[in-house]
C-alpha cells in the first residue's frame, strides 16, 4: 500500500465503536470550553481553567485523530480547514490582549457553523473548488 492510500483511502476507514467514542469526545469537548470560556469570562485564575483547558484539547485532538484516520480528506474540506482556522486563532489568542475573550467566542461560532452546516457546505473543498 502506498503512502498516499494510508492517508488519503480509497474508502473511508472506521473501526468498532467509532461513533460512540466521537459521542463522548465530543461531549467532553463542549463541556471543556464551556467551563473554560466561562471561566476566562468570569476572571478566574488560570490554574482552576487550566484543567478544562486541557480537556478541551485533547478530547480536540482525539476527534481530529478520528476524522484524519477515517479520511485524510477531512482536512481539505470545509470541516477540517475550519478546525486548522481555529487552531491559528488559538496560537494568535495569547498575543491579542483582552480581545482573546471574544476570540473564544469566534472559535465557537466556527464550530457550530460547522457542526450544523449542511453537507455540501461541510464537505466542499475550496482546494478542490467542489464537494470531495
Amino acid at each position: 500500500m502506498s503512502l498516499y492510500r494510508v492517508f488519503f483511502p480509497v474508502e473511508s476507514r472506521s473501526f468498532p465503536g467509532k461513533r460512540w467514542l466521537n459521542v463522548i469526545f465530543r461531549s467532553l469537548h463542549l463541556c471543556g470550553i464551556g467551563v473554560y470560556t466561562g471561566g476566562v469570562f468570569f476572571g478566574i485564575a488560570t490554574d482552576l481553567t487550566m484543567p478544562s483547558y486541557i480537556v478541551t484539547a485533547i478530547s480536540g485532538l482525539a476527534i481530529m485523530g478520528m476524522d484524519l484516520f477515517n479520511n485524510g480528506k477531512w482536512i481539505f474540506q470545509n470541516r477540517g480547514f475550519f478546525i486548522i482556522v481555529k487552531l491559528v486563532l488559538l496560537g494568535l489568542l495569547p498575543h491579542i490582549g483582552e480581545y482573546h475573550k471574544w476570540g473564544l467566542l469566534v472559535m465557537i461560532v466556527f464550530s457550530s457553523v460547522i457542526s450544523h452546516a449542511t453537507a455540501d457546505f461541510r464537505y466542499y473543498s475550496l482546494f478542490h473548488r467542489k464537494r470531495i
